[in-house]
C-alpha cells in the first residue's frame, strides 16, 4: 500500500513530500491539479470555486498572491524553494538570496559545504540574473594533520561535489539543481535567464542617494574624495603648526644663554606696562613689572599677543635652564594680552618667565621671555 503523505516524481520516480514543488533529484516541477485546491486544515482536495472543505467543513480563505518582479509571480515560487537544507529570503523586493550548509564526518576527517546563490530580478527587461557559490572545506588525517578548501563559484558550480571519508565511506552533496529550477521558473513566465561570475550588487534605490552611481563614477569620485580630505587635513595641519615654526624675535636672541633685557634698571619700582595699542609689532611677548624682585614678592608677568589656544602657558624657572623645564607654570586663561601672578621662587636668583603659545607635547618652543632677578 502506497504511503498518502508522499507522492513520485513524474519525470524519474523519486519519492518526494506531499508539499515539495519541485523534484530533489532530477529538478522537474511539480504540476498541480489545475482545477482543485487544498484545504488548508486537513489538506483535501478542493474544486477552485469551493467556499468550504467538504471533509473538515473549514472555510477555505483565500490568498492574496505577493508577486515580484513587476507583477510576475516568479518571487513567490522561488520563496517556495525553501526547504529543511535550504533557506531562501527576500531581501529587497526583485532579490533572493540562498544559503545551505550541510557536511559529512567521519572519526578522522570532516567536510563541511556551504553554499550560497543570489536571484536578481529586473522586471524592465525581464531578465533573471542568477549567481551561486559553493565551499568545500576538509580537516582530518592522513600520514599527518591536513586542511583544504575548494571553492566554486559563478558558472563554474558543478553538478556534484563528492569524495571519499577516511573509513567513512563516500559522500556527494548536489547543489547545481538549483540553477536548473530557476532556470525553468524564469523559462515559464518568459524570462531571461542570465548566469554572472561576480555576486550582483544591490539594484534598488533603498541603500541611499549614492545607489546609482556606476563603478566606473565610483572609481572616479572615491580618489577625488580621498584627495580633498588630504588636502584638508594639509591646510589643517600648516596654519596650527605655523605659528610654531616661526622663532620670536626674543626667541632667537637668548638662545645662547640668560637674556639681559634692553630696559633693565634694577629699579624696584613696578614699571607702567603698556595697556592699549600694538606691543611688539604683534609678535608674542611678555614682560615682568619689574626687573628686581624682593626674595617673598609676587612675581606679575604681562603677556600680549596671545594666540587664544587651551594649551598656552607661561612658567618661571632659573635662567639657562632646559626649554623642556616647566618650572612653577600657569596656563594663560584667554587670548590676547593679560595677567599672570606667580609666587616668589624658593631661592633668590636669576629667573626667567618663559611663554609657551601654540604648545606641543612633541616640542618645547619658547615663543617668548623675559628674565629678572630675585634678591
Amino acid at each position: 500500500m502506497g504511503n498518502a503523505n508522499v507522492k513520485k516524481c513524474s519525470s524519474c520516480g523519486e519519492t518526494m513530500k506531499l508539499d515539495a514543488a519541485f523534484c530533489t533529484n532530477c529538478g522537474s516541477r511539480f504540476i498541480e491539479n489545475a482545477n482543485a485546491k487544498k484545504c488548508s486544515s486537513c489538506g483535501e482536495a478542493l474544486a477552485l470555486d469551493a467556499a468550504f472543505c467538504t471533509s473538515c467543513g473549514s472555510r477555505f480563505e483565500g490568498k492574496e498572491t505577493q508577486s515580484a518582479g513587476g507583477g510576475s509571480p516568479i518571487g513567490e515560487q522561488l520563496m517556495e524553494l525553501a526547504n529543511d537544507f535550504l533557506s531562501v529570503r527576500e531581501v529587497i523586493p526583485a532579490r533572493f538570496e540562498f544559503s545551505s550548509q550541510t557536511g559529512a564526518q567521519a572519526p578522522v576527517q570532516k567536510v563541511k559545504i556551504k553554499y550560497d546563490a543570489v536571484v536578481q530580478l529586473e522586471p524592465e527587461k525581464k531578465q533573471l540574473t542568477f549567481w551561486e557559490k559553493m565551499m568545500e572545506s576538509s580537516v582530518g588525517t592522513n600520514a599527518g594533520f591536513f586542511s583544504e578548501t575548494n571553492v566554486q563559484k559563478g558558472i563554474e558550480v558543478s553538478k556534484k561535489i563528492h569524495g571519499h571519508l577516511l573509513f567513512g565511506g563516500k559522500y556527494g552533496f548536489e547543489y547545481s539543481k538549483l540553477r536548473e529550477v530557476v532556470k525553468a521558473i524564469a523559462g515559464e513566465e518568459g524570462w531571461k535567464f542570465k548566469t554572472v561570475i561576480f555576486k550582483p550588487k544591490m539594484n534598488t534605490n533603498t541603500k541611499g542617494k549614492y545607489s546609482n552611481i556606476s563603478l566606473p563614477d565610483k572609481k572616479i569620485l572615491l580618489p577625488a574624495l580621498a584627495l580633498l580630505l588630504i588636502a584638508v587635513i594639509g591646510l589643517t595641519s600648516y596654519f596650527y603648526f605655523s605659528g610654531r615654526s616661526k622663532p620670536t624675535l626674543s626667541q632667537t636672541n637668548y638662545e645662547n644663554g640668560y637674556p639681559e633685557n634692553s630696559d633693565n634698571t634694577g629699579s624696584l619700582e613696578p614699571r607702567v606696562l603698556q595697556g592699549d595699542g600694538t606691543v611688539a609689532e604683534g609678535r608674542p611677548f611678555i614682560e615682568t613689572d619689574r626687573d628686581v624682585y624682593n626674595y617673598g614678592e609676587k612675581i606679575i608677568v604681562n603677556y600680549y599677543n596671545a594666540p587664544g589656544y587651551a594649551r598656552d602657558w607661561i612658567c618661571i624657572v632659573p635662567a639657562g635652564s632646559r626649554n623642556t623645564a616647566a618650572g612653577n607654570y600657569h596656563y594663560i586663561p584667554r587670548g590676547g594680552r593679560g595677567v599672570l601672578i606667580f609666587k616668589s621662587p624658593r631661592r633668590p636668583g636669576r629667573y626667567e618667565a618663559r611663554a609657551y603659545y601654540s604648545y606641543s607635547p612633541f616640542q618645547y618652543i619658547v615663543s617668548a621671555r623675559y628674565g629678572f632677578t630675585v634678591n
